[in-house]
């Protein structure tokens, strides 16, 4: 290598060396003036476990004791908390004091929620010690619960994901509590709602909403329910539950945090899918002299169009079983040797028919 190349690459080197240093001692003089608190989080990794729970397998379940602890291990993962994810609602209203059950939208595109970003802040103590907003564990101290605090931005909500293929009677058992003892006084709402698929507006459900959870200055205070899911929820691959909160109407305007309420011993429970009872066909098909047609095609059609066809036997008999009770059946006889008239008939099956005969005309 000759001497100028040497140089020029020597150069090229120790310039590689000054900008990482620099570098370096930058984003350190950064981090010491703006230092990230608990209230003024940056923006952080985040990451989550939003499987859809098949309801056929149990119950979905969500809680905070003493013995389930640390559930949620770093802020904003929910990877540890099967089916279950909490959001933000950042911005979802334009002034406080909006009731939580007309928010049907959530703040992403086309309303599907992402895995990233979710929200939580983990590890949480003292409730009235801490006022981030958003959503919160609260898995020490005297209350322990997932938390939810409206505040300017935030509109906090929990998302349940459900698989409820074969399943009805989709019920929702959870109790809201006042969790937060400190100065905070807000009318702290709660509204329930849910929605088929991963896009589209929720739907309120006004059983399960909740007016106020909190009194202001005195914590403890529980409101437990229990709520069936509409039917249109049930036999659905994707069924989203949403339990929301907005920024309340308080006594400044909105501008300071909410309560903190506290949602717990969240149980989902459901049925097996009513199986349609079946019920059966039976007659005779006869010649014009009252002898049994050997042979003679009878088929019954259902609601669905959905068919089932037997021949009738030496002595003219016949026999259809697995129609569906509760829907109108069309029966239709033919043969080769004979015609019929009144070859059709339609039927509502309620229960097993007999005697449904059939004459020839020859």
């Amino acid at each position: 290598m000759k001497q100028n190349d040497r140089t020029a690459a020597l150069y090229r080197v120790l310039r590689f060396r000054s900008v990482t240093v620099i570098t370096a001692f930058s984003i350190a003089f950064t981090l010491a003036l703006f230092p990230v608190s608990e209230n003024f989080r940056l923006t952080r990794t985040a990451s989550a476990n939003a499987t859809y729970f098949s309801m056929g397998s149990g119950s979905l379940n969500l809680s905070v004791t003493a013995g389930n602890a640390n559930q949620i291990t770093s802020n904003d993962d929910w990877s540890g908390v099967s089916s279950v994810e909490g959001y933000a609602g950042t911005n979802l209203t334009a002034t406080h004091g909006i009731d939580p059950q007309t928010v049907l939208n959530t703040e992403f595109v086309n309303n599907q929620l992402p895995n990233t970003p979710t929200n939580v802040s983990a590890n949480k103590g003292n409730p009235s010690a801490f006022n981030a907003g958003g959503v919160a564990e609260f898995d020490s101290g005297t209350f322990l619960a997932i938390g939810l605090q409206g505040n300017v931005q935030a509109n906090p909500y929990l998302v349940f994901y459900l698989n409820t293929t074969g399943r009805s009677t989709v019920t929702v058992n959870y109790s809201v509590q006042d969790i937060d003892s400190g100065s905070n006084d807000s009318v702290s709402r709660l509204a329930l709602q849910y929605r088929v698929g991963e896009t589209g507006s929720f739907t309120n459900i006004a059983a399960g909403f909740v007016a106020d959870a909190t009194d202001g200055g005195v914590a403890g205070r529980t409101t437990v329910k229990s709520v069936v899911l509409p039917n249109a929820a049930n036999g659905k691959p994707k069924v989203q539950v949403r339990m929301i909160t907005t920024n309340a109407a308080n006594s400044v305007g909105g501008s300071t945090p909410d309560e903190w309420m506290g949602i717990n011993n969240v149980t989902i429970s459901s049925s097996p899918a009513a199986t349609a009872a079946k019920v059966a066909i039976s007659g005779r098909v006869t010649n014009a002299q009252g002898r049994g047609v050997f042979g003679a095609i009878v088929t019954a059609y259902d609601g669905s169009g959905s068919s089932r066809t037997v021949l009738t036997n030496p002595f003219g008999y016949y026999h259809i079983a697995d129609i569906t009770a509760g829907e109108a059946c069309v029966v239709q006889v033919s043969s080769k040797r004979f015609t019929f008239a009144s070859g059709v008939r339609t039927l509502m099956m309620w229960d097993d028919m007999a005697n449904v005969n059939f004459v020839a005309d020859n």
